[in-house]
């Protein structure tokens, strides 16, 4: 069993580690969730996979029957064609009993966090400026996330990068402030923690364990082919900057962004649906989709299962950490 290292995250969510999975849509199911809550880490649903709050029940059943340890839901508030049911997946979370509810994209607004707060739920928003957390606080959230500009995903649109943000939203909040981007390593646990986090989240790198439930030649040839610098920024010229892995899809879709395309004009490789195939069905990392990975994908070479990922951070942050003792 890893050494125990108490934060106010560690005592606000009920959780033995202060080690958070990131949101990934498709991803950031039962499975991958339950195997992060259970190892002692908190497991996080992307309810952006379900169509119905219904299938998001049956989700949360379905970690419930893995484990007994706490978990999030995560909703994410962007610009789409067809509006999710925000309030039924609330609803649903409330009854289920869920933990914490982490947001991402927009603030959510007004009767959004009544409601999480009247179904008994903290309140997590993903934040990518100190601008935007102080938002957050502003409008109830109990954490935030301060996410790094070396982030898989969206990292917005200014480029800060986890070593300037997490002591910046430290610095003008009064929330405890959980440290993303850059993050799948013991010692990068420990620089964030230093940096005044509360507990670090981890996207890349549970993305790349056993559990998660991607095919494994996947997992495979991102563990042992990419480098710090096989990650590219995607439409950016939409003011919808995205943090992938380069592979030859991605490349081809930057080279019409530079050409000033149309969105339609990429739609099709950028789509979850493209991505999903190459994700459970054919495994071309290379020629199928697009595949979000933060840049921390260059330290990470092998695909244990999540019980070993905490363990070993925790060691090696401690270890790291203890160099340092008078």
């Amino acid at each position: 069993m890893a050494k125990v290292i108490k934060t106010a995250v560690t005592e606000m969510l009920g959780i033995e580690y202060p080690i958070i999975q990131g949101c990934m849509q498709w991803i950031a199911r039962a499975p991958l969730v339950a195997a992060v809550s259970e190892a002692g880490g908190l497991g996080i649903i992307s309810s952006s996979t379900f169509q119905t709050a219904e299938d998001l029940r049956a989700e949360i059943k379905k970690v419930k029957e893995l484990t007994k340890k706490p978990f999030a839901v995560n909703l994410t508030l962007m610009p789409s064609l067809v509006v999710p049911d925000y309030a039924g997946y609330i609803r649903v979370c409330a009854e289920e009993g869920v933990k914490l509810m982490e947001t991402a994209g927009r603030p959510p607004k007004d009767d959004m966090v009544k409601a999480i707060k009247d179904g008994g739920m903290l309140l997590m928003h993903k934040c990518t400026t100190a601008k935007h957390a102080l938002k957050a606080q502003s409008i109830g959230a109990d954490l935030v996330v301060a996410d790094g500009c070396e982030c898989a995903g969206h990292p917005g649109e200014n480029d800060i990068t986890t070593m300037a943000l997490t002591p910046r939203c430290v610095e003008v909040l009064k929330i405890p402030v959980i440290s993303a981007g850059g993050i799948g390593t013991g010692r990068q646990m420990a620089a964030a923690l230093m940096l005044g986090g509360e507990g670090v989240y981890l996207g890349t790198r549970f993305l790349l364990s056993q559990e998660c439930p991607v095919l494994p030649q996947v997992k495979e040839y991102l563990s042992q082919n990419a480098t710090e610098m096989d990650t590219i920024i995607l439409l950016r010229s939409f003011t919808n900057s995205t943090r992938m892995y380069k592979s030859e899809v991605a490349k081809r879709v930057y080279a019409k962004e530079q050409e000033h395309c149309e969105f339609k004009d990429v739609q099709q490789d950028m789509a979850g649906k493209t991505a999903c195939k190459m994700f459970f069905e054919n495994g071309d990392v290379e020629g199928t989709g697009t595949i979000c990975v933060g840049q921390t994908v260059g330290v990470i070479h092998d695909v244990p299962t999540c019980k070993e990922i905490i363990d070993g951070m925790m060691a090696e942050c401690v270890a790291t950490l203890s160099k340092f003792d008078a």
